[in-house]
Formats: structure tokens, C-alpha cells, sequence
């Protein structure tokens, strides 16, 4: 799923922002924290895949308060109940007549109000590490914080703001994962949502807010998460629970040390999938059948010493965007590009058959071979990426393949019967690290184009142009992503 067009809803003048995903049978409606920019949190493989298994049983919008990331600056920090109105008008704006409201430290306070003044609206609510009574000026202690605590919270607080763009407040949402490179990560977000100013007005001011005396009229299913590992102190997050009516206080596990954004955040889209839902989701909700395709190629060293670094270098460039092409064309989604190989997955073995010839015939055309396997299985999704027996024998069934060959499992032969592919019997094979033998097969014959047959069209210069602008169109973001948490969860695993 790629990342939706960002929305935009007239407010008092100014443009709010917003993103909306899925169509679901339920509706969700997240208010995200002042750094949760709604364009780069995409560039997070794991929040990536939290965004498609929201999008796989709701329709959620989600957004940022008045004058932060993609939305107008505004020269005033809204009010509470400014901001309540702004979770109503884009509920109607997207003809929600009911959700679940997801609120995220700050923003529990606007969503505690649309369900207490509009319970016909909301379903159910959700308030992520919240605080309800104001940590400034206060005559005593806020209900759950100690003196020291309050100071404590205020002082790291603002410590973070007058260091804004620098990812501090990844230490204060979640301790576990503050490594230097989702630091960095969260500075980005942090310099892209808003200026230092801006975020120390808005700070300011939400510590000074109370919407204690609104929790009583919450009259819907309330669960209240707190982080472990955030900044804030367990008795205050349960306190908020005691004061809801049908309040329950959840708190998660210790993320895993080096782990994603995304990955931290799973246990809270679990925690909002059994509200909605009413029930926990399997285990193993996320796998589904899917048919690889791997394919590499043949002997690239001896092709590098022949033509030399720069050659091989607009070469391999030139295959990975005829690779890209020909299976995005083919319905299906290039998973990673290392060195000179490629993963590729396919709801269906036709279409991944159909796109190894393809794509071996074009490296042919360019010369040199490529090898090709194909093998259909059961998958299950670790963020942008699969794993799974399935996928490791895909690997070694293209790693199998000889030059220029298309080589797949039996199950790919029987699930093409009828396709109109043609295949040799090239028998049982001991693969490395897969158990007993595997039957193979190689595509000898059959149409490898997944277009039906039209008339040749002819191309104008702009035409041209478009068309190899579409080729060249790399997730460059999410790579480099996946590849930074793979690396940082080595190290820490080290």
C-alpha cells in the first residue's frame, strides 16, 4: 500500500491536514503528537506495515493539531475545545457518524471532550500515556505525581524543546528504542512537524490544561496505555483509568532493545484492533499465500572485471529499473534490491513465472544471464519485508537456477496447470539448509507477457519521457530504513 494523498479540511481560515486509509467496516480517528509527521512516519518500514494492518479492518483518519506538519502555520496555540471541534469537523467532513477516538499523550484531552459533550459520535476511546490535570501552577501535586516527578517531567520536557530537532523526545517516549539511529529519525520528524517557538508555545500551554472534570461523562469503553519506558508516572496514567467510568489502564511490555518505531508501536495497534474489533487478533492474523521470485545475476564479478566499475555501474542501474517495471506491470511488489539480486512477491505463481521470463529475456537483451526461481507458499509480513520457510526456499531454488533459466517448485507447476506455461521435469534436490528433497522444474515454454495482445502504439517524446520517469521511480526512503534497523538491531543483538 502506498501512502495516501494528504487531505486538507478549511479551518478558521487555515488548512488542517490529514490522511485517510483503509475502508474498513469501522471508522478510527488518531490524534498524533505534535512530532507524528503524516508523511514521513510512512518512511518507517515497521509504521508502514502498522498504517496497511489498520487499513485491513478500519478506515482511520489520522492528524496533527492545527499548525504543525503538513497543515497551515497558525499564529495561536488552539484551545482544548478548538481542537475537540477539529476532530468533529473531520469526522463529518468524512461522513463518520460513529468511531473509535485515538488520543496520544497531548492529544487526550480534545478527544476526552468529543467523547464526554458528543458520546453518539464515539465508539470507544483510547488515550495513550495521558495526563489530565495541569503539571504547572498547580496548589498541590497532581493526582499520581509526586513533587519530584513534576519537575522531573516539566524540566526533561523542556530540555527537549530547547534542543528541538535534535531527538530528545525519542528518550521520553519510549527509553527502550532510544538508539542513535531512530534519534536521528525522530529529529527529522521533530524539525519537520514544527519550529522550536512553535513547540514551546504548544508545550506551554499543554501543561497548564485540566480535563480531569470531563472523564466522569465518558460513558464508552475506555482502555488508557501507558508506554513502558515513557516519561510518565504509572499512578498518573491509572489514575485517568479510575476516573472513566468504564476505564481500563493497560500498561505495554519493554520494547526490544534496537527495535523500529513501527515495531515499538505494535503493541498499541493490538491494543486498537481488540477495542474495535472486541477480540485480540490471531497470531498469526498477518500470513497470508503469496508466490517469490527470486532472480540474480550470473556471474557479475567476471562481468565487472570485463566492463569495468563504471559500465556495471549504469548496467545494473539499467536492470534494476527494467526489474522494477516489469513487476510492479505484473501486479506484484519488489521487496528488496542487494547487490545483484532481487525479491519479489506475487499474490499468484502464473504472474511471478510470467514476469522471471520477462525479466530474463530483457537481461538478455543487455548482455548478459540472469537466474530466476519461483516458489509459492505460505508468507508472514515483518514489516515491509516477509520471512518464512517459504521464502528461504524461494532463495534457494533461484540460487539453483542456471544461467538464463526460470526454475520453480512443484507446488508452482500444479498451481500453473492450465496457464498455458510449459515446464521440463529437472527432478529432486537437495537444497542447503531446506529439509528433504524439493522437486523442481524449469519454464521452457509459454507467453511471458502478462498484456493481452493490442496494437503497437506509437510513443511522442513526451510519452518518452513519462514512461522512463515510471521506471526510474525507486522507495528509495523505506530501503535505506529497513536496512538502518537491520543494522542497528545487529548491533545491539552484538
Amino acid at each position: 500500500m502506498d501512502p495516501p494523498v494528504t487531505r486538507y479540511l478549511p479551518r478558521d481560515g487555515h488548512n488542517l491536514a490529514y490522511g485517510v486509509v483503509g475502508t474498513g467496516p469501522t471508522d478510527v480517528v488518531w490524534f498524533f503528537e505534535v512530532q507524528m509527521h503524516l508523511d514521513l512516519l510512512w518512511t518507517d518500514p515497521y509504521m508502514h506495515s502498522l498504517f496497511e494492518r489498520l487499513a485491513a479492518y478500519s478506515r482511520a483518519v489520522y492528524f496533527q493539531r492545527r499548525g504543525f506538519g503538513l497543515s497551515d502555520p497558525v499564529d495561536h496555540v488552539p484551545t482544548i475545545e478548538q481542537q475537540a471541534e477539529d476532530v468533529v469537523a473531520l469526522m463529518d467532513a468524512e461522513q463518520i457518524r460513529h468511531a473509535t477516538l485515538v488520543g496520544i499523550h497531548s492529544t487526550c484531552g480534545p478527544q476526552v471532550l468529543v467523547a464526554a459533550t458528543a458520546p453518539e459520535r464515539v465508539n470507544a476511546l483510547m488515550l495513550i500515556s495521558p495526563y489530565c490535570e495541569p503539571l504547572l501552577d498547580y496548589d498541590r501535586p497532581p493526582h499520581g505525581w509526586t513533587e519530584s516527578e513534576v519537575d522531573e517531567f516539566v524540566a526533561l520536557w523542556r530540555d527537549a524543546v530547547r534542543h528541538w530537532g535534535e531527538g530528545r523526545t525519542m528518550a521520553l517516549t519510549d527509553l527502550h528504542v532510544d538508539s542513535p539511529y531512530n534519534r536521528r529519525l525522530m529529529a527529522m520528524l521533530e524539525r519537520c512537524s514544527a519550529s522550536p517557538s512553535t513547540m514551546s508555545a504548544h508545550l506551554e500551554a499543554s501543561l497548564r490544561i485540566d480535563y480531569s472534570h470531563a472523564l466522569a461523562s465518558v460513558q464508552c469503553p475506555t482502555k488508557v496505555v501507558l508506554l513502558a519506558g515513557g516519561s510518565m508516572p504509572m499512578a498518573a496514567a491509572r489514575h485517568v483509568a479510575d476516573l472513566v467510568p468504564h476505564g481500563e489502564f493497560v500498561i505495554t511490555r519493554p520494547s526490544p532493545r534496537g527495535a523500529a518505531l513501527g515495531e515499538a508501536w505494535s503493541q498499541v495497534q493490538t491494543i486498537v484492533e481488540e477495542l474495535v474489533r472486541g477480540s485480540v487478533p490471531p497470531v498469526d492474523a498477518g500470513r497470508r499465500f503469496a508466490a517469490t521470485l527470486f532472480t540474480d545475476i550470473v556471474g557479475s564479478t567476471r562481468l565487472l572485471a570485463r566492463i569495468g566499475d563504471t559500465s556495471y555501474r549504469a548496467l545494473l542501474a539499467r536492470h534494476e529499473r527494467d526489474v522494477r517495471f516489469a513487476v510492479t506491470e505484473a501486479g506484484g511488489e519488489l521487496m528488496s534490491i542487494v547487490g545483484d539480486g532481487t525479491f519479489s512477491l506475487f499474490d499468484g505463481p502464473v504472474a511471478a513465472v510470467q514476469c522471471a521470463a520477462r525479466i530474463v529475456a530483457e537481461a538478455r537483451r543487455l548482455g548478459f544471464e540472469v537466474r530466476a526461481g519461483v516458489h509459492a507458499g505460505t508468507v508472514e509480513p515483518t514489516g515491509t519485508d516477509v520471512t518464512g520457510l517459504t521464502v528461504h526456499v524461494g532463495a534457494r531454488i533461484g540460487a539453483a537456477a542456471g544461467p538464463g533459466e526460470v526454475l520453480v517448485s512443484s507446488h508452482v507447476r500444479e498451481l500453473a496447470g492450465g496457464s498455458g506455461l510449459q515446464f521440463a521435469d529437472r527432478g529432486s534436490h537437495r537444497l542447503a539448509g531446506v529439509p528433504g528433497k524439493v522437486h523442481l522444474f524449469a519454464l521452457t515454454g509459454g507467453q511471458p507477457s502478462l498484456q493481452a495482445p493490442r496494437k503497437r502504439v506509437s510513443l511522442n517524446t513526451f510519452d518518452r519521457v513519462v514512461l522512463r520517469a515510471a521506471r526510474r521511480t525507486p522507495q528509495v526512503l523505506r530501503s535505506a530504513a529497513a536496512h538502518a534497523n537491520a543494522r542497528q538491531r545487529r548491533r545491539s543483538d552484538g
